[in-house]
């Protein structure tokens, strides 16, 4: 169960600092929050390969948009932007929809738990942040 509170702790974290990007928000900008992640040296496929095949079918289920890279130089391994409308705070799924539908995915709160951990043990380091998007990419026509 600690296992699940931390997970729901995770995700509510993810979903307060959303709501805080509404302060940073402006017409035509779009808010994100990033997440970063760094896994454990040699780790990184299998952690790569648990978020592919496990935790996005989830965030497509529950409604969470992202934008994921994954990253073959520098710091980061896998660096997710979050989209946030600020217009819409109802629209962000809540960390225990996410772990429900996570429980349901994987045939069960055990094995949820037990690929959380797996996934946890190959974490190495992570932190977020809140990025904004001053409109239209650069070059694109506004007609």
């Amino acid at each position: 169960m600690n296992l699940q509170r931390a997970a729901i702790g995770f995700v509510s974290l993810f979903i307060g600092s959303c709501m805080l990007s509404s302060v940073f928000a402006a017409d035509g900008e779009q808010t994100y929050l990033v997440a970063y992640a760094k896994f454990k040296p040699g780790k990184a496929p299998e952690a790569l390969k648990i978020i592919h095949e496990h935790f996005w079918p989830v965030d497509k289920k529950v409604g969470r948009k992202a934008i994921p890279f994954d990253y073959t130089t520098g710091e980061w391994d896998h660096i997710v932007y979050f989209p946030y409308d600020t217009g819409r705070m109802d629209t962000i799924p809540s960390g225990a929809e996410w772990w429900k539908a996570f429980a349901e995915q994987e045939g069960g709160a055990e094995q949820a738990q037990k690929l959380f951990q797996s996934f946890l043990d190959l974490h190495a380091n992570s932190k977020f942040e809140i990025a904004k998007s001053p409109g239209p990419l650069m070059g694109a026509s506004n007609r």
